[in-house]
């Protein structure tokens, strides 16, 4: 089966940070047959051919000629060699709709963001142009894989009668299962004091004086909310260090609003390899989101041992099945935040039982069984 895939995820052309998209799709491409994806993307990325089955393609445009181009560039494929299938994930709905008319293709729409949100439309004329755009166009497609039941019954409010997989995207987490806790023997003396200081720059080892470590990974940008994560742990007299990675359009704010309290590290961003260490010298994973439809972190910080505190978005709500997997808080209640990182920071038991509960969800988890419902689903809408 050769299908072709349109999306946003310039993680696909490499880099280092890109987590592991690259891995997943080769697990897609191997299981379907080929795999062709075009990606929005600006003219400093190039085209990258990570195998003989799968090719990732730059449109190599702005913004404003990303679906022009990438319409285009699917033509000129499928005339070269014809596709089974197309994909696209919902923010380019619109060139699927627009292959689907052209070639009679069938046509899938993956929908892993709640874009349909206050959040995300606000009062921008552009967000709600593209908002009713893609509505339009999605309502053409053949099928639909949502990453969970919020997302599936607000396509079937919208009338959409078309068949929709619940399929959260998989993600091999033995990475980050595969390591305990690093804490080093405790030194002595100016050995000691350089330990100490040592440790402050390397986010490998838990502090030497055994500090509660709270983590959050992800992109510093507004709907993750860091900033309310920074004002809650301001606000605790405890003794802990929060571990902040990654990077974005909200960085410099939220360092300012970090101030001087020593108790707060920006560790910048981190590769796939870098971050499963990072995850296992903590004992405490925030995710604050405003939106979030799955959130792989979550599974991730579950894998090595943490403790989970999450606003309760759907993605978070599906992924801790509500509550016990891991603690959820009211999205945007800072209260809340701060008293359950009070609870689990001063606990002990109370954070080893949510560690238990997070490994307990882990031990259930399968991503190849994700892998072969999608491309089981692709078949089934490929047949009609």
């Amino acid at each position: 089966m050769r299908v072709l895939m349109t999306g946003l995820d310039k993680g696909l052309f490499g880099g280092g940070v890109s987590g592991d998209v690259v891995e997943r799709h080769r697990k897609y491409a191997d299981l379907a047959g080929h795999l062709d994806i075009i990606v929005f993307a600006g003219d400093n990325y190039q085209e990258k051919q990570w195998a003989s089955n799968l090719r990732v393609f730059p449109t190599r445009t702005n913004k404003f000629s990303h679906f022009a181009r990438a319409v285009e560039m699917a033509s000129t494929l499928q005339e070269q060699e014809p596709y089974d299938l197309i994909v696209t994930q919902d923010f380019t709905a619109p060139v699927g709709m627009r292959l689907k008319r052209k070639y009679g293709l069938p046509w899938i729409v993956n929908t892993h963001s709640m874009f349909f949100s206050w959040n995300w439309l606000g009062f921008n004329p552009l967000s709600w142009y593209l908002f009713f755009l893609i509505k339009r166009a999605i309502k053409q497609a053949d099928g639909f894989r949502v990453n969970n039941e919020e997302i599936r019954d607000k396509l079937i409010d919208w009338g959409i009668e078309k068949p929709i997989l619940v399929q959260p995207t998989p993600i091999d987490v033995t990475k980050f299962k595969s390591l305990s806790h690093v804490i080093p023997a405790m030194p002595t003396g100016r050995q000691a004091e350089a330990g100490i200081q040592q440790s402050r720059l390397d986010p490998r080892v838990k502090p030497e004086d055994d500090k509660s470590v709270i983590l959050f990974v992800g992109r510093l940008s507004p709907e993750k909310n860091v900033a309310m994560l920074i004002r809650a742990v301001k606000n605790l007299k405890e003794d802990f260090e929060l571990w902040i990675v990654g990077k974005g359009p909200e960085e410099a704010n939220l360092k300012r609003l970090a101030g001087n309290d020593e108790r707060i590290r920006f560790l910048g961003p981190k590769t796939i390899d870098e971050l499963p260490v990072i995850f296992q010298s903590a004992d405490i994973f925030a995710l604050p989101s405003n939106t979030e439809s799955f959130g792989q972190v979550l599974l991730q910080a579950a894998a090595a041992g943490c403790a989970i505190i999450a606003t309760a978005t759907p993605g978070a709500r599906s992924v801790l099945s509500n509550e016990k997997y891991g603690l959820l808080i009211p999205v945007g209640f800072q209260r809340h935040l701060e008293a359950a990182l009070k609870n689990l920071i001063s606990k002990t038991f109370e954070r080893e039982y949510w560690a238990t509960q997070a490994q307990i969800l882990v031990a259930q988890y399968d991503p190849q069984k994700g892998f072969n419902n999608t491309i089981a689903f692709w078949k089934k809408i490929v047949k009609g």
